[in-house]
């Protein structure tokens, strides 16, 4: 087995008859308001989106921040929220989600860089988060953006009128 370059792949498409294109698009982000809610439906579900008209309502407060990042058609492709009242000291990174063709885009990398941005804008120099711990594709970006694990928690939210989702996260720490 050989290691490829990107150059090496664009040859072998190149000989298969394919074109390799490079596209830049310009890509906004921005705070989320109630108006955003309803291009926000693809994120989760009813409850999920209930929970992002409550951040919303807190962001009034300062206690949270909700960002959106929108592709230059103006249709969103990331949502992610900052919490400053869960951990003393830090930002709790959460809701963190990206449109289903616009993963492993380097669109997850950008949302948190501008969550990280908000948490230093408010004098703090911690981010944290929470991963679960069968989601290894996500904890591997949180990784590679400088997270170190710093434990387990259980963690839960509700999907639903009496029905709730428990599950296992690491949770996850940066000095920023």
């Amino acid at each position: 087995m050989t290691d490829q370059t990107p150059d090496d792949d664009a040859a072998d498409q190149s000989a298969r008859g394919c074109s390799v294109v490079s596209l830049q698009l310009p890509l906004t982000v921005r705070d989320v308001g109630p108006e955003d809610l309803v291009d926000l439906e693809w994120s989760g579900g009813p409850s999920h989106l209930t929970a992002l008209a409550e951040t919303v309502q807190r962001g009034y407060a300062e206690e949270t921040a909700l960002i959106m990042i929108s592709a230059p058609n103006q249709v969103s492709i990331a949502v992610g929220g900052v919490d400053f009242t869960r951990r003393p000291g830090s930002g709790e990174l959460w809701m963190l989600s990206v449109r289903g063709g616009w993963q492993s885009l380097g669109i997850g990398s950008i949302l948190i860089a501008a969550l990280e941005e908000r948490i230093r804008g408010r004098g703090l120099l911690r981010a944290t988060l929470s991963v679960e711990h069968d989601n290894p594709r996500a904890e591997a970006l949180y990784r590679r953006l400088g997270y170190l694990r710093t434990g387990t928690e259980l963690d839960g939210w509700p999907i639903g009128p009496g029905r709730s989702y428990a599950t296992v996260c690491f949770t996850m720490a940066k000095t920023l």
